[in-house]
């Protein structure tokens, strides 16, 4: 009897949206990106559950959903795998917050005072400052000069720590520089014998035998590419409204045009055009 060929096993990276979910709802697995947003962010995320996060954006040229949503009590976390991350995606994931955080989660009666956190996992070489591994961003009420803390982004830039490998003591910057890695054998040379992080490389190719898993990833592949390839003219326009929309509500209440700036990507000229608007 002919010996059955043993089938190469796909590689799955952890910068999918449909990787990263199973990991991160995967209880044994989910330390793997805790650790890194604690070390980063100083956030412990203790005590959060998930929330739901398959909440659609309504949009329907890219039907866009929340990557990981998390809550304990009133506040929220949200996080966000970004593959491609480019300015438009980070402004798309910033209308969330802002969504979020303004009670679009509370009902009625029920809308209550909430913190809510922004995490970007961001695999490119675009940030703030040519170096930046973790860039974070606080709204600053411009008259009064306060710190609005109950919102906050966090930007961490995978790309940045690339060619770390493990030295007994860098383990979050291992986990990140393995989220980058192209191949099984990549990760395995950047865990360089930690065993967490071997751990993880295993979770990873036994999502092989998981047939749904395989289907889901590939699906989400081939309509990456439809997306690259769409003109998205309509939604561009839907967008550009909805920014204004934000644009308005974080002038009412006092936040500065640096701060609206970075937030949602308007030009100085159009904050400016709102600010005769409102004034009117």
């Amino acid at each position: 009897m002919q010996k059955e060929e043993k089938k190469e096993k796909e590689f799955f990276t952890l910068l999918s949206d449909t990787t990263f979910k199973r990991m991160f709802k995967d209880e044994d697995s989910r330390f793997f990106f805790e650790k890194v947003i604690k070390y980063y962010s100083k956030l412990d995320l203790e005590g959060y559950e998930l929330y739901d996060n398959e909440i659609n954006s309504g949009n329907v040229a890219r039907d866009y959903r929340l990557d990981v949503l998390l809550k304990k009590g009133r506040d929220f976390i949200i996080v966000e795998m970004n593959k491609n991350v480019s300015e438009r995606v980070l402004i798309k994931n910033r209308m969330y917050l802002f969504s979020i955080a303004g009670g679009g989660l509370e009902k009625g009666e029920d809308f209550v005072k909430m913190k809510t956190v922004l995490i970007n996992f961001n695999n490119s070489l675009y940030k703030i400052k040519p170096d930046a591994i973790n860039v974070d961003y606080t709204l600053r009420n411009e008259k009064y000069n306060d710190v609005i803390d109950d919102i906050k982004i966090h930007n961490i830039y995978l790309e940045s720590l690339k060619n770390v490998r493990y030295n007994g003591s860098n383990e979050e910057e291992t986990f990140m520089a393995m989220m980058v890695a192209d191949s099984y054998e990549e990760m395995r040379e950047i865990a360089n014998g930690c065993e967490e992080a071997l751990y993880i490389v295993e979770k990873l190719e036994r999502l092989n035998e998981d047939d749904k898993f395989r289907t889901d990833y590939n699906v989400e592949l081939v309509r990456r590419k439809e997306i690259n390839s769409a003109r998205l003219d309509g939604y561009d326009a839907g967008a550009k409204a909805r920014e204004k929309e934000i644009a308005k509500n974080l002038l009412n209440i006092g936040t500065s045009k640096e701060d609206i700036i970075k937030v949602t990507g308007l030009s100085e000229e159009e904050i400016n055009n709102l600010i005769e608007e409102l004034n009117s």
